[in-house]
């Protein structure tokens, strides 16, 4: 079984998110109030199924880049924060 949440809100993590490429089955990723930076994965929730609800909050980190194409088409994105970036 695949990691399907993950939060790492309010601590003093930074550097790039690459890890998050493997973790395609991911509903609930939160990582607000951290220094991460670069761009999120492109493969990011790529597995995960039509029947989960998906919950993004990227807030308040240094991510430079624009948010993946894929996101576009996610019916099951059911929220996603991205304020101060």
């Amino acid at each position: 079984e695949s990691l399907k949440y993950l939060v790492l809100e309010s601590n003093r993590f930074n550097g790039t998110v690459d890890v998050l490429e493997s973790m395609k089955k991911l509903t609930v990723l939160l990582i607000r109030s951290n220094s991460f930076s670069g761009a999120l994965p492109y493969g990011l929730f790529s597995e995960t199924s039509d029947n989960d609800n998906v919950a993004v909050d990227i807030g308040d980190n240094k991510f430079t880049d624009v948010l993946p194409s894929s996101f576009a088409n996610m019916s099951n994105l059911v929220s996603l924060i991205g304020a101060k970036n």
